[in-house]
């Protein structure tokens, strides 16, 4: 629907000039490629060598979640001389090389991320697309190219084929769940650490009132009995998928351990023990009492249980159900 800030917007945007255009175009590139103009400097949360063929390629993940390439590794991967940034820069800005490269790509080239790497000085890289984006333009060009620049089309298809090769390994990977699988295993001991093999002796309740509290709020209940320590069955159910299933970061893999150490053992589907019984003094218990008072926090600030799940799956993206649609709603259940 065309809304009249929409209409003005192209209406302003038809009377512009192309080289105002381009000028506004850049400053927007800048915008988003150049975080620090802005006074930010995004960081990496991990990093590591990407191996495709025999070449190794320095790649890093940021905190917002964006894969990044280093500038030098992109000329490693060209197969250039010089392994520096300027190099490649220099390269790919050469009268004859530059004028095969998409404007859109060479837009990208020109306008590196800066970044903080886990370690050492701020570091200049690219996103990982770019790569692909600009072997696909070497290629494309390949018969244009001056013979002292051959070697980059050659290279650059080399680059799409072990990429490829690697890219339907990693969505093999993906589909089956070996990834998640990889990550449970890196997890594994923390979890283990996280359980008693013995239940405690029964203390008072793990569960504070608040949690309780919000529930009522936000599933429309009236509570009758504020004193009373009995709750609606399905309040268990909401602690499960709250509290246990994205404790630790888990996805449900310590839930899947304390239900071991204490499965139904009643007609009604009770257990003998509570599950928090079993949880470890050192991490256990301090981890689930860090997620109640996250789950209170979220849910003080929700009107509706669909405002609560959207607002816990922002936070714990984790957790969310792989087919939200096959998932019956807890409180229909």
């Amino acid at each position: 629907m065309t809304t009249k800030q929409s209409a003005g917007g192209t209406a302003r945007a038809a009377k512009l000039t192309p080289a105002e255009r381009s000028k506004i175009a850049k400053n927007a590139a800048r915008a988003r490629w150049k975080p620090e103009l802005a006074g930010i400097m995004p960081e990496a949360s991990s990093q590591g060598v990407l191996q495709i063929g025999e070449i190794g390629i320095d790649c890093y993940v940021l905190k917002d979640q964006r894969r990044l390439i280093h500038k030098r590794a992109m000329a490693r991967a060209l197969g250039l001389k010089s392994e520096g940034g300027n190099a490649f820069i220099k390269t790919l800005s050469g009268k004859t090389l530059g004028s095969r490269i998409p404007a859109n790509v060479r837009e990208k080239i020109e306008n590196h991320i800066v970044f903080k790497p886990l370690s050492g000085d701020p570091a200049h890289g690219y996103e990982a697309a770019v790569l692909i984006d600009l072997c696909d333009a070497l290629i494309d060009a390949r018969d244009q190219l001056l013979p002292s620049q051959k070697f980059l089309a050659r290279q650059a298809e080399i680059l799409i084929r072990s990429a490829a090769k690697v890219g339907i390994v990693a969505l093999i990977d993906e589909a089956t769940g070996f990834i998640a699988d990889k990550r449970q295993d890196e997890y594994r001991h923390i979890w283990q650490e996280c359980i008693r093999e013995e239940a405690r002796k029964w203390e008072n309740a793990e569960f504070p009132d608040d949690l309780f509290e919000v529930f009522y709020n936000v599933y429309g209940l009236k509570r009758l009995n504020p004193d009373s320590t009995k709750h609606p069955k399905f309040f268990s159910k909401l602690i499960r998928k709250y509290i246990y299933q994205p404790l630790l970061n888990s996805n449900g893999a310590i839930l899947e351990q304390l239900e071991e150490k204490n499965p139904v053992v009643y007609a009604n589907g009770g257990r003998r023990y509570k599950l928090f019984q079993f949880l470890s003094d050192e991490i256990g218990l301090p981890a689930v009492k860090a997620q109640i008072w996250q789950v209170v926090g979220i849910a003080r600030g929700a009107k509706s249980k669909a405002q609560l799940e959207t607002r816990f799956y922002e936070s714990f993206p984790e957790a969310r159900p792989n087919r939200p649609a096959a998932i019956k709603d807890l409180f229909d259940a």
